[in-house]
């Protein structure tokens, strides 16, 4: 494998979930011996990217309009030769991807379904990929579907298996990279007003860009029980150290599957709407969209907190289907992958 080129971006508004598992495979394919640059709208995800020792093309554009880029994107396809473009967001549309595929291969990654994706080659590893009728609309592209192409980190593979805590103690919260909504503070303020609770250590995990930092602060300072861990360096051991976790429904659920750490998930976005259910039918605790009912929800994940706590076998059995689920090595699969795909190997 020669050079791969990545598009995406992550800020405030849309987290890191985009960038975190675009570096994932980048280092895969690094590891693989080849190379990978990331083209970004802006400069917000910079120090990141760098500090993972990947170059960077900025393009000075818009992140929620790609159209907008489309001329800068095909100019550079030209002066840089790309041969292979891997694009992670969810503001393409089918003229930006149409226009880069007539001048390269270009390979993208999928939630949502929106259209039907001009594209080469399609990943999507979310566990409802194989409801989606892909194999009809993409008769001769490359499909990566379901969760063994989740692209983690490699501190998420090759994990033992987990035997579940007697008792549990220690409780990760987990809201997204920015939690706009602070649920994050919410939540832990109200499972420490729950007798039952006030023995339980709380874990959570902010962001680089996370909106409600200050408010987090304070709380650690209130309140006893409660542990601030911001821009985590080392996440698998954090959620390996705790014996349940609360998330919101992004990639963050494929990190805990991995680590078979039992947990009750949330949405809080449409796009995780999916997500949620899925991992609920998988045998998560899944609490449904905070959104529709922000108080019923807190006291659902509250009573959800209370049954696990009270029934190791119940965490053991979701442990035990979750990490069967994940395995942590998907991004080494698409790079493998990758190494028979003609126009990049």
């Amino acid at each position: 494998m020669e050079k791969l080129y990545i598009r995406s971006d992550g800020n405030e508004k849309i987290g890191t979930g985009h960038i975190m598992r675009c570096l994932s495979i980048a280092d895969a394919v690094r590891e693989a011996g080849g190379t990978c640059i990331f083209v970004v709208a802006d400069s917000k995800m910079e120090a990141v990217i760098r500090a993972n020792g990947f170059p960077m093309i900025c393009l000075h554009s818009v992140w929620d309009n790609l159209d907008y880029e489309t001329e800068k994107m095909e100019q550079l396809i030209s002066s840089e030769k790309i041969r292979f473009l891997l694009v992670d967001s969810y503001f393409v549309t089918h003229d930006y991807l149409m226009r880069l595929h007539r001048l390269t291969q270009v390979g993208y990654i999928d939630d949502l379904d929106q259209f039907t994706y001009p594209c080469s080659l399609l990943v999507n590893y979310n566990l409802y990929a194989g409801q989606i009728d892909y194999l009809h609309r993409y008769p001769s592209q490359k499909l990566f579907l379901g969760p063994e192409y989740v692209p983690l980190r490699r501190e998420f593979s090759h994990l033992p298996s987990r035997k579940v805590r007697t008792q549990v103690k220690d409780v990760l919260v987990t809201t997204g990279g920015s939690d706009p909504m602070n649920i994050a503070c919410e939540l832990v303020q109200s499972a420490k007003q729950e007798p039952l609770l006030q023995e339980i250590n709380f874990h959570i995990v902010a962001g680089r860009f996370h909106q409600h930092l200050p408010m987090l602060q304070n709380l650690v300072q209130t309140e006893s029980g409660v542990t601030l861990h911001h821009n985590v360096k080392c996440m698998s051991e954090l959620m390996i150290g705790c014996d349940l976790a609360i998330s919101a429904g992004g990639s963050t659920l494929y990190e805990l599957c991995a680590c078979g750490t039992p947990t009750i998930c949330l949405a809080w976005a449409d796009n995780q709407l999916e997500n949620v259910a899925s991992f609920g039918r998988a045998g998560m605790y899944a609490v449904g969209d905070i959104r529709a009912d922000w108080t019923q929800t807190m006291e659902k994940i509250v009573k959800a907190i209370i049954d696990l706590k009270s029934d190791q076998g119940q965490r053991q059995e979701q442990s035990d289907r979750l990490q069967k689920l994940v395995d942590g090595r998907g991004a080494a699969r698409i790079t493998a992958l990758l190494r028979d795909f003609p126009e990049i190997a």
